[in-house]
């Protein structure tokens, strides 16, 4: 037996539209952010008026989380039924999972788990003790998943229910709470567009993450959508400071197909640029521990921009730019202004491309080790920086 309603019995359901369903109501694009984080668990919400990218951008830059939730962004593609389209969210969910290994449930790690029996036993053990400590875990989903990514392989446990799965992954992700930012500009206008508001709230319901559904413009209250369009919004674009009108983690992400957000702290587990940058330098004895990735600096102006690589004692900060999202008049100014308050504050700050760091990271490491003596030799005893 199917584990998704039939196709009649899911038109039924989506055409029950809320008697209270309204027009949307505009959010300001400084508010987009906690309008993410304060989407109810079990529930599908509807946001147009800005694009995916945007919106990353403005969710990782935010400060403020409630609850700690994270998000995963998505892009869905064209599907012709329900279960088509549950399954590209399984997909993303256990690709993420794979790539934060070997750290789940926010803060378990089986980093001391190998590739042997005793690793494997070891992963197992780990992982019923966090179905013991957060609600909703799965003791026996958690052991197969753990024992398939010791192995490298993402956690598809077979034999398990699209319900199953989306509910563990969802937790795996983040014990805290997910949210799904789903963009279904593309899906939004293939013929079956009933399979796809029925899928989102199957989602929504069975993972109990909030889910946003990302449209290019609203759909009108007379269609398959009309049941999610209850509590709509469309983005407005308000003033906004330079400092914020670009960070360039948008770079890698602005053609991926999913990211997650925000990231703090550590090198991205989605980025591979990021990721390699961070075990050379973790390699290097002149450079390991320096640096702290994806952190927000404090200016003299106020502002406090997200960097992608700042080492806080030596006021050095690392950028990491890609052409295409750095090529437009929006992103050049942006990226000016961030230095200028950068370097007005005492930091120096390093460009490079990611078409170069991917050609060539060692040439990368010596610039930055260049600009690390290079402040070295301006400070007192290597500590803070000197002032002329």
């Amino acid at each position: 037996m199917s584990p998704f309603p039939s196709e009649s019995l899911q038109a039924a359901r989506i055409t029950e539209s809320p008697a209270h369903a309204t027009a949307s109501e505009t959010l300001l694009s400084r508010q987009a952010a906690q309008f993410i984080f304060r989407a109810p668990a079990g529930s599908v919400v509807a946001l147009s008026g800005i694009n995916s990218t945007r919106l990353r951008d403005l969710v990782d830059q935010e400060e403020c989380i409630p609850d700690n939730r994270r998000t995963i962004f998505v892009h869905l593609r064209p599907a012709g039924n329900v279960a088509a389209y549950v399954e590209e969210v399984i997909a993303v969910l256990a690709e993420t999972a794979i790539r934060l290994w070997p750290v789940w449930f926010g803060d378990v790690s089986f980093a001391i788990c190998s590739d042997n029996t005793l690793g494997r036993q070891t992963a197992g053990v780990i992982a019923r003790e966090a179905a013991g400590c957060f609600s909703g875990v799965s003791s026996n989903w958690a052991e197969a998943a753990a024992r398939l990514a010791v192995a490298g392989l993402p956690p598809r446990v077979t034999g398990v229910l699209p319900a199953v799965e989306l509910a563990q992954l969802s937790l795996a992700i983040s014990h805290a709470g997910l949210v799904l930012v789903a963009d279904v500009s593309a899906a939004a206008d293939a013929s079956n567009t009933a399979a796809l508001a029925h899928a989102l709230e199957w989602i929504a319901q069975h993972s109990d993450a909030g889910v946003v559904a990302l449209f290019t413009e609203l759909p009108p209250l007379e269609s398959p959508f009309d049941r999610i369009l209850y509590g709509a919004r469309r983005v407005v674009t308000d003033a906004e400071p330079l400092h914020s009108a670009f960070h360039p983690e948008a770079r890698e992400r602005g053609g991926s197909e999913y990211w997650l957000a925000p990231w703090r702290g550590s090198p991205h587990p989605l980025s591979e640029i990021e990721q390699r940058l961070a075990a050379m330098l973790n390699h290097d004895t002149e450079l390991a521990e320096l640096f702290c990735f994806n952190w927000f600096v404090d200016t003299v102006r106020g502002s406090r921009p997200k960097v992608d690589l700042v080492w806080i004692e030596g006021r050095l900060v690392v950028e990491l730019d890609g052409y295409s999202d750095h090529a437009t008049r929006r992103a050049f100014i942006g990226d000016r202004h961030r230095d200028y308050e950068l370097v007005l504050s005492g930091y120096t700050v390093l460009r490079l491309a990611n078409d170069e760091v991917m050609q060539d990271f060692g040439r990368a490491i010596e610039k930055i080790r260049d600009l690390v003596r290079l402040r070295r030799s301006q400070t007192n005893g290597g500590g803070s920086v000197r002032k002329s």
